[in-house]
């Protein structure tokens, strides 16, 4: 699957799955405001989706910050890939990179003005917890300001 933008890094092996959005200064839910009326559209995701993750009951919303231009089964996350953490999903099921909302929002309270993808080395440096997603578990609620 094609992909738009994207620095194409794997970050170094990752926590494990209930500490990865663990932040060591601050540790926040995030509330649900977007509207969740997903799109039946199956264009690629870009910088500034709201996007929410299809497993859990009650998602939290979160924005779209990196496309790496990697496949899951080419992510390295745990001592294995994301292909090997979400056996439902294709294993060439491109890779989105996602923060949760709220706290994208206090990281950068202007996201929605900025046109390019925020590159991993930046979200790292700066200690914004962040996610890989296969993109086929991830729905779309939302358009980036960039559509």
């Amino acid at each position: 699957m094609p992909r738009k933008g994207g620095g194409g890094q794997t970050p170094p092996e990752e926590a494990d799955e209930e500490s990865v959005w663990t932040n060591p200064e601050q540790d926040r839910a995030t509330p649900g405001g977007i509207d969740r009326a997903v799109y039946d559209e199956e264009d690629d995701f870009m910088y500034g989706d709201i996007v929410y993750d299809e497993v859990p009951a009650d998602p939290e919303d979160r924005v779209v910050v990196n496309l790496p231009q990697k496949v899951a089964n080419q992510w390295e996350v745990n001592g294995g890939t994301l292909a090997d953490q979400n056996p439902a999903c294709p294993p060439e099921d491109d890779v989105v990179i996602v923060v949760l909302l709220e706290e994208f929002d206090e990281y950068m309270p202007n996201w929605d003005q900025r046109e390019e993808e925020i590159p991993l080395e930046q979200l790292e440096k700066d200690n914004v917890p962040y996610r890989p997603y296969p993109s086929m578990r991830l729905d779309r609620v939302a358009d980036s300001h960039l559509r």
